[in-house]
């Protein structure tokens, strides 16, 4: 079963916003994990936002 856009979306805002998925289907845990690890990485790397060019 392929995520719909909008399931995409909803787990996107839940991962963005700290908040807990709710639901314990694999695809759908496996994709809030993949953006949880991106937020990590960018967090370390310090790509927050947009970079100020003055």
């Amino acid at each position: 079963m392929n995520l719909s856009a909008h399931r995409k979306h909803k787990i996107y805002i839940a991962a963005t916003m700290g908040y807990g998925l709710g639901s314990e289907e694999p695809e759908e845990v496996a994709y809030y994990k993949q953006i949880k690890e991106e937020i990590k990485k960018d967090r370390e790397n310090g790509n927050l936002g947009i970079s100020r060019s003055d």
